[in-house]
Parts: structure tokens; C-alpha cells; sequence
């Protein structure tokens, strides 16, 4: 049972042997309802923690192994996972979903936030099929390729566990998986057999270790549960569930159909804790400290984090650890590395092709440079599907310093399936970690058969031709001829406007704009086009006079030059909404781009 009246003074506390001035206590208390969760919830809601303070939130990372699981273990799962932040989860606890697949590996689909919907959101969308549940068996070979698939998920596990180090606090891991067959473990039912490649355990041995010397304690859920129960136990995978929970300091569950019970068995083991804070001299070194704690009073067992490690240089992280960084700071709203610098970006679908068919364009300020550093950055460009995977990426090293001191326009162009997509554009310094990043989403709509295709406008304005930046895969500008080009897909581009990424003036009485079309299976087709400006707030609909600036034809695609007149405007959001119809067929099409008024 947790005690709970305990003061600073009742502590002691050591860093690597060292007596320590305990300078800092918190205490937090959860308070549970005395109604069942599930009869009265709305009734009688989860309080927040007693006397909290927002530095030390309780954090979980809700991890789905889909390589050791079955359909019916997936369901279960998923169920689980979304019980347990429905009826668990306090306001202030940063949630983290990540999933283990044979095709896609370790994907951190939503990082640590407090923004459990998202989370939620994330975890009913996984739809991987599952990898099966009852390997072990069979030819050598096969238990080969299953011995190579386990130490490369160990290894995963692992590079992640590690990336946690820096993260304060415990970062409590419940992870839903059938487990690993004790035959694989152990070779045979014997532990002690002398026919045992040892290498599986040492490697779950090392794994679980490692988790606990990040404070990274796991809580196991068996996703066959009852069901195993039928299987010969050296079929079972048990065994190395219990083992990682032993090792790291968490606790196992037999099944996950019990997952109102082990639901609350997990808020008990977080709920009720202290926090003690003291002052250290910090040092880049990443060299671990040992911690102990104890009390002063005859009787009470103490479970307090082991250590920590000393920070290290961005330069210094792993390929796996800058990874993180980099999803952290893409898709985070507010990234555990740093404060959240954001610049704009336009993602604009503008093919019917299914190559080169979206463009990514932003603009970073040169205030935004000035804050990430000048020397030795990188820019990615990255899209993410809706569950949260990278389906894409370009990047490109840069040096400012060596640039004129000016905003920079980097574009990336990309060849999708048809689909819903978020798209990133980060620039990261890559001696310190520091970054910023751009944020817009797109969709990729399925190929029209005959008809029209209008593709989200560029609102425009006149003046200096802008200091372009392609991030491709190709890294010389000899593997990048004769590919496209932001300018072949917005010729105007190239000359004297450029688009705009922050509104209008209220006072713009005009605007450009520049739009791509395309006709299928229509012969000289006769279009017009029609605009409209629509305030969201009333829905009210001004039809704009509109005039074709210029127009040029590039395969079955019309890329036009629109200046459309404008009325009165207030301050506020608008949506421009650009209708297209072909006279002969009736077919049309219509798009929308939303700007602000200043």
C-alpha cells in the first residue's frame, strides 16, 4: 500500500554514493472514486493529481507489437489500450502510441503529448495486419529467419529504450504482445539444456536491463492469454513477458481481457508518488548516475528510479535517437527538446499523375534561421500517411552562413498514392538539435476517368524573384536534370511574383493567383471558371469578377494566371472557393483555399 503522509524530511537521498541536499518535493496523490469507473464515469471524473506541479507528468508509451499478435489479440488489444486513457489517464499524463511490425519496424505514431484524443485517434486507426502467433516450430531454417526477426526486434527495443534516457522521470511502457515461445528462448522446456543458443536470453536479459536503467519500467500484457493455456508450455510466450517486467521493474498480466482489472492495477502502481529534486552540477558527458533513496523511518520499501544519465550533445545521438528528435519535433505540438518554432508551409497536389504529383513549398524568415543557428543545418522534407508513417522523405544538408542574409523558400516534390497525408517541412541545426518546422496536410484524391481536375490555388503577390531551395533524394544538380521542377509545375514562380504564405491586407482590393487544371477523356474542352470568397463565420458568398492573366498548356494540364477583384474585406478567415465547369459535358470540379485577413 502507498504511504502517503511523507515529508522531504523523512528522506534520504544519494547520487553515485554522494549525500545529496534534498531542495525540491512534490508529492502527488490519486485520489480514486468510490463509484466503478465504467457505471458512473461522467459522475465522478478522474481528479487531478494533489499538489502537482507541470514538470513532472506521469508518461506512458502505449506500445502494440504487431509481430506477436493475432487478429483477435489485435482487437483485444486496441481495446485495452483505449480503455485504459478513457478511464485512467489524468488530464496532465503525456500519452505516446508506438506500434512493432515485420514491414514498417519500430513507428512512433503519436509522441508524447497531452493530447489524448490524438492518441486515442491513432490506436482505432492501426490496421496492420498481424504477424501470427504461432511460430517456434518447424525446419532449422525457419527457426533461423524467427531468431533473426526476435534479436532485430531486441535491437529496435533497445536503440528506443536508450532514446528514452534523457526524457525525466519514469517512462512507464505497457506493452500489449503473445510474447516470445519459451522454445525459442530457452531451446527446449529445460532452461538448463546444453543443446540452448543462448543468444535470445542474453539479449531479452540485456533489453530488459536496459529499460530499467532508462527508468523505462514495462508493463506486460499477454494478448493470447486464457487461450495459451492450450499449447504445450515451451509454445507459450509468457515466460519472456514476465522476464522483461521483472528486469525493468514493471509488472506482467496474464490477459489482456482483463483489462479493467490490470487497468487499475497500473494507475496504482503510478498513481500515488514523490518527487525529490536537488541541485547538480550538469555535464554533456552522457555518463550515468546511480541513485538510492531511502527513509528515514524503520520498515517502509522504497521503489524509486535507479538513475539517470548526464545529457550529451545533439552531435553525439544515435541514428535512432535523431530519428526521435526528428518525429518529436515534426509532429509534436510541443516537442519535449525544445520550444515549438513554426514557419509556414503550402503542401499542393497538382497532378493527375502519379508521379511528381504534390509539392511541398515553405518559407523560413530569417529570424527563424537567426534562433536554429547558421552553421551546419539540414532541411527534411517528410509526409506521413494517416497512421502516423513515413511514406516519403527528401533532405538536404545546408550552410546559411554561406547564403545571403535573406528568407529562404525550400520545396520538395513527391510522387503519392491517392490518400490523406501530413506533410513536414524541418529544418534542424545538426550540432545542437535545435529546429523549427512547417506544417500542412494534403489529400491525394483517386484519378478522375473523364472529366475535370482543379488543384488547390497559390494565392500570389507581385515582386523579387525568391532564393529557392529544392530538397531532393537527387543530391547534385547533374541527377536532377530532366526531372520536374517547382517552376515547370508554377511557371510564374520563376519570374516576379511569389506566393503568399501569411494573408492579405485588409485594404487589397486584388489578388493573384496561380491554379493548375487538368481534362481526362474530353475532347477540346470548353471551361470557365467561376470564384467566390466565403466568410466562414456567416457563409456568406461574394461572387469575384476574374481575369485570366496568362495561361500555358503542358500535357493534359492548363496552368493559368488569375487576378481576381476583391470587395471590402474585415479582419478575420476567409476561403476562396474557385468552381470549374466544362461546357460540352457538365462536368466539373471545384477547390478551396483558406487565407487569413490582416
Amino acid at each position: 500500500n502507498p504511504i502517503t503522509d511523507l515529508t522531504k524530511e523523512d528522506f534520504i537521498l544519494y547520487d553515485n554514493g554522494q549525500l545529496q541536499t534534498i531542495t525540491d518535493f512534490e508529492k502527488y496523490l490519486l485520489k480514486r472514486p468510490e463509484a466503478k469507473i465504467e457505471e458512473k464515469l461522467e459522475e465522478t471524473p478522474l481528479p487531478l493529481p494533489q499538489e502537482t506541479a507541470s514538470r513532472l507528468n506521469r508518461k506512458f508509451f502505449l506500445l502494440l507489437d504487431i509481430e506477436r499478435n493475432d487478429g483477435l489479440g489485435m482487437i483485444k488489444s486496441k481495446k485495452a489500450a483505449l480503455h485504459f486513457i478513457k478511464t485512467q489517464a489524468l488530464p496532465t499524463d503525456e500519452l505516446a502510441y508506438l506500434t512493432y511490425s515485420p514491414r514498417n519496424g519500430l513507428v512512433v505514431r503519436e509522441f508524447l503529448t497531452t493530447d489524448h484524443e490524438k492518441v486515442k485517434a491513432a490506436i482505432e486507426k492501426t490496421k496492420e495486419l498481424p504477424g501470427g502467433i504461432d511460430g517456434g516450430e518447424g525446419v532449422v531454417e525457419e527457426r533461423e529467419l524467427l531468431k533473426r526477426q526476435i534479436l532485430l526486434y531486441f535491437e529496435e527495443l533497445r536503440k528506443f529504450a536508450k532514446s528514452l534516457r534523457y526524457i525525466p522521470g519514469y517512462k512507464n511502457i505497457i506493452l500489449f504482445s503473445a510474447g516470445i515461445n519459451r522454445g525459442l528462448v530457452f531451446g527446449s522446456d529445460d532452461p538448463f539444456s546444453e543443446n540452448v543458443d543462448p543468444s535470445i536470453r542474453f539479449e531479452l536479459e540485456g533489453l530488459s536491463k536496459e529499460l530499467s536503467s532508462s527508468s523505462c519500467p514495462v508493463y506486460t500484457v499477454n494478448t493470447e492469454g486464457m487461450r495459451a493455456l492450450s499449447k504445450p508450455p515451451g509454445k507459450r510466450g509468457d515466460h519472456s513477458l514476465m522476464r522483461i517486467s521483472e528486469l525493468s521493474g514493471g509488472k506482467y498480466f496474464t490477459d489482456v481481457a482483463r483489462y479493467e482489472q490490470f487497468s487499475e492495477e497500473i494507475q496504482d502502481a503510478t498513481g500515488n508518488y514523490y518527487v525529490l529534486g536537488y541541485y547538480i552540477n550538469e555535464q554533456w558527458d552522457g555518463k550515468y548516475h546511480e541513485i538510492e533513496v531511502k527513509v528515514k523511518q524503520k520498515g517502509y520499501e522504497v521503489h524509486a528510479q535507479g538513475g539517470y544519465y548526464n545529457p550529451e550533445p545533439f552531435k553525439k545521438f544515435t541514428k535512432f535517437e535523431k530519428k526521435l528528435h526528428l518525429l518529436d519535433l515534426a509532429l509534436s505540438e510541443k516537442p519535449h527538446s525544445q520550444e515549438s518554432i513554426k514557419f509556414p508551409l503550402l503542401a499542393l497536389p497538382c497532378s493527375e499523375d502519379k508521379d511528381s504529383n504534390i509539392v511541398l513549398i515553405s518559407k523560413i524568415p530569417l529570424e527563424i534561421i537567426e534562433k536554429v543557428g547558421e552553421e551546419e543545418n539540414e532541411i527534411v522534407a517528410l509526409v506521413f500517411d494517416d497512421e502516423n508513417i513515413i511514406v516519403d522523405s527528401n533532405e538536404k544538408k545546408i550552410d546559411f552562413s554561406e547564403m545571403p542574409r535573406k528568407n529562404i523558400y525550400p520545396y520538395a516534390i513527391f510522387s503519392l498514392p491517392p490518400g490523406e497525408y501530413k506533410c513536414r517541412m524541418v529544418i534542424r541545426n545538426l550540432l545542437t538539435g535545435k529546429g523549427a518546422v512547417g506544417s500542412d496536410s494534403a489529400a491525394i484524391p483517386e484519378p478522375v476517368k473523364s472529366g475535370i481536375r482543379l488543384y488547390p490555388p497559390v494565392l500570389l503577390v507581385p515582386g523579387e524573384k525568391l532564393f529557392y531551395q529544392t530538397i531532393s533524394k537527387k543530391k547534385n544538380p547533374e541527377e536532377r536534370e530532366g526531372g520536374v521542377s517547382l517552376f515547370d509545375l508554377y511557371p510564374f514562380l520563376d519570374g516576379d511574383y511569389i506566393p503568399q504564405f501569411e494573408g492579405i491586407e485588409k485594404e487589397t482590393s486584388k489578388v493573384l493567383v496561380g491554379l493548375r487544371y487538368s481534362t481526362v477523356g474530353i475532347q477540346e474542352p470548353d471551361i470557365s471558371l467561376t470564384a467566390s470568397l466565403i466568410d466562414p463565420e456567416s457563409g456568406e458568398k461574394i461572387q469575384l469578377s476574374l481575369i485570366i492573366l496568362s495561361s500555358e498548356s503542358k500535357d493534359a494540364t492548363d496552368i493559368l494566371l488569375l487576378e481576381l477583384q476583391l470587395p471590402e474585406l474585415k479582419t478575420g478567415e476567409y476561403a476562396l472557393e474557385i468552381i470549374a465547369e466544362e461546357a460540352r459535358t457538365r462536368s466539373k470540379s471545384e477547390v478551396a483555399r483558406r487565407f487569413r485577413v490582416r
